[in-house]
């Protein structure tokens, strides 16, 4: 945002609760691994320096490049300054910000820029599991020696919840995954990424309302040991045990939906239509692209381990850790401005809120698959500082 508002001479100041990336400092485990080749590492600007484009950066790389960016765009940073309230002052008609450090800022213009991860999203039966019970939210979660001994209980299957299960599988514990919406994606297909083939095939960039199918998308893939796929199945194999939707928890038992063969179901028929959209595209651009046999062999059958579960009892199964991996949920009450829906969420048009002046960036889906992302953040950054410049 700094870089397109330096672009277009517009005075402005960035304001950052803790350090640089504080969010990739203190909010990802340890293990963590970009998700997407290094060359996909960019900003407005600015490209990730590395001798291999096609491997994958661990967590501290990202902070790194973040810091660089700022000091190569020399962003006017204020850091430390954790903002508590956005209203407007009823005497200047412009926006007050006001920070717990007693600083407050009044602005034409303000962008929200706090990204879509704010607070952990956790069911309310949680709290009546047991009192001796660890959990975590996978916000707090950092390496497998902060468990205590004994089973964990991993609940989602998106890009945390696959890759902390498989982090704790490999270190010799019993895993137990409770599955959500999953859609099987190979790592690289005929020789290329998937970020490639996303590109090529115009998901990460075009307008969600024109490709309202892949809205809720849930791929999965990791950067982890130089990058592979992550198929359900295959954890299974492996020794995972499998399990369904969380329904709730009653008198020490999980109650498990019997939904796990229809979520690999819909995960295989996912995978189909892709490479069937993927192998149209390599005929049709006439590319010299390699036959590809990745995930051409038969799908194995889920082991007697993970057949339908509906109930689980916890001390029977030795769980004595759930690593909460259920996503997060926007936290924009400090907002006192009327712009949010019933569900808290902000009320906008591809950044751009129904308060005159008020401006967000970097939400889930603000408007194509790539806005929340690292290299297509810029995209919406350019689109709202052009609105800024229009606006006077």
């Amino acid at each position: 945002m700094s870089y397109h508002l330096k672009r277009l001479g517009r005075e402005h100041i960035v304001l950052e609760r803790g350090r640089v990336a504080q969010s990739w400092r203190s909010e990802r485990w340890d293990s963590l691994m970009f998700q997407f080749p290094n060359s996909s590492i960019q900003l407005p600007g600015y490209n990730y320096e590395t001798d291999d484009p096609d491997g994958y950066a661990p967590k501290n790389e990202i902070v790194r490049f973040i810091e660089n960016y700022a000091a190569l765009i020399d962003a006017p940073l204020r850091c430390g300054l954790r903002v508590v309230a956005l209203r407007q002052n009823s005497a200047s008609g412009r926006l007050l910000v006001e920070t717990e450090q007693g600083i407050s800022f009044e602005a034409v213009n303000v962008v929200v820029a706090a990204g879509p991860f704010h607070l952990p999203q956790i069911p309310a039966f949680a709290a009546s599991m047991p009192v001796e019970l660890f959990q975590v939210h996978s916000r707090d979660y950092h390496n497998p020696s902060q468990l205590p001994v004994g089973a964990v209980l991993v609940v989602g299957s998106g890009a945390s919840g696959s890759q902390i299960a498989e982090e704790l599988h490999q270190a010799g514990r019993k895993v137990y995954l409770s599955t959500g919406r999953f859609h099987k994606t190979p790592r690289r297909y005929r020789g290329r990424d998937i970020y490639w083939w996303f590109e090529a095939l115009g998901i990460w960039h075009r307008p969600l309302e024109l490709q309202p199918e892949v809205r809720n998308l849930r791929f999965v893939v990791t950067g982890a040991g130089g990058g592979h796929d992550i198929d359900l199945r295959c954890f299974a194999v492996d020794g995972m045990t499998l399990l369904g939707r969380l329904r709730g928890f009653a008198d020490g038992k999980l109650l498990i939906a019997a939904d796990l063969d229809n979520t690999l179901a819909q995960g295989d028929a996912w995978f189909a239509s892709l490479k069937k959209r993927m192998d149209d595209y390599a005929e049709k651009s006439g590319m010299a692209l390699p036959e590809e046999s990745l995930m051409e062999k038969p799908v194995p059958a889920l082991p007697p381990w993970s057949r339908p579960i509906t109930e689980l009892d916890l001390r029977s199964a030795g769980i004595t850790s759930v690593v909460w991996c259920s996503g997060f949920h926007y936290d924009f009450a400090w907002v006192k401005l009327p712009i949010l829906n019933d569900s808290g969420e902000p009320l906008h048009e591809r950044g751009v809120a129904q308060y005159p002046g008020l401006y967000f960036l970097g939400l889930r889906r603000t408007y194509a698959l790539s806005s929340a992302l690292l290299a297509g953040v810029g995209n919406d950054a350019a689109f709202i500082a052009d609105h800024i410049a229009a606006r006077q």
